[in-house]
């Protein structure tokens, strides 16, 4: 893994986490968008499952988060591992 991607996935884990996260990512604006909303999902997606939320609640947001990692994945050439 390069060490920009690194950097990424260890702010991402923080953010999902709930951590407080204070950076700057510079980047193309659809990347931004999508890195966006896949934290968003993930982070929806980690506190459903730890709250013990209903399975389909879950499903929903782990049906979009798989559409959103393979949007990231296409547009940013970075493998989402979160």
């Amino acid at each position: 893994m390069k060490k920009k991607e690194y950097i990424l996935h260890n702010i991402a884990a923080k953010y999902i986490l709930g951590e407080d996260v204070n950076v700057e990512l510079s980047g193309k604006g659809p990347e931004l968008e999508l890195l966006h909303n896949l934290l968003v999902v993930s982070k929806e997606l980690k506190e459903s499952l730890d709250s013990g939320n209903d399975i389909a609640v879950i499903s929903k947001l782990l049906e979009e988060k798989k559409i959103l990692t393979k949007k990231f994945e296409e547009i940013s050439n970075i493998t989402w591992r979160l």
